[in-house]
């Protein structure tokens, strides 16, 4: 019964896991819509330009989030992820092909 106990404890701590929320309340939509914006997020993402606060606390998860699918994102961050790669792959095609290189070179 103990060990029940023990591991039910261990088990719904590992499932609350998640990325840190403080940039949850980003305005996704206000930055992917903005062609500049997204070319700037995107060069972060790969390297090729300065990041922000925010960007830079998303590039750090960025590697370990692609390879989980997402398994420690919140529903605020997955949404976010999933707006700013349909913009990318809409408005930078391109770009949207580096990024596949740099995060899933073997296309998971």
């Amino acid at each position: 019964m103990r060990c029940l106990v023990i591991l039910s404890a261990v088990l719904a701590v590992a499932l609350a896991e998640t990325y840190s929320t403080t940039h949850d309340q980003v305005d996704v939509e206000a930055l992917v819509t903005n062609p500049d914006s997204l070319k700037a997020i995107t060069n972060c993402f790969v390297d090729k330009g300065d990041c922000t606060e925010t960007t830079a606390a998303f590039k750090k998860v960025l590697p370990e989030a692609t390879e989980q699918a997402c398994a420690k994102c919140t529903p605020a961050q997955k949404h976010m992820l999933k707006r700013y790669l349909e913009e990318v792959k809409k408005t930078f095609p391109a770009d949207m092909d580096v990024l596949k290189q740099k995060y899933d070179p073997e296309g998971k």
